[in-house]
């Protein structure tokens, strides 16, 4: 797991402050499916998280990374 990163902000006008804000990010999911010849094997789901700048533009662009999976007994 990465860490948010942030952007500063300062007006041109003399009394206002500068501040930090977190940027916003985004998943996208995918899954894929692993095959031998004409038979899939294994079927995985696949998670991707992006960074945008303040217009919405990725600033830091992730990469598909398969998501654990756990067992759970009920």
């Amino acid at each position: 797991m990465s860490i948010l990163t942030v952007s500063t902000f300062t007006f041109s006008l003399p009394s206002a402050p500068t501040f930090t804000m977190p940027d916003p990010i985004s998943y996208e999911f995918q899954v894929v499916e692993y095959m031998e010849g004409d038979r899939i094997v294994k079927v995985a789901l696949q998670a991707k998280r992006n960074t945008h700048d303040q217009f919405g533009n990725i600033k830091l662009a992730g990469f598909w990374q398969d998501v654990p999976r756990i067992q759970m007994k009920l």
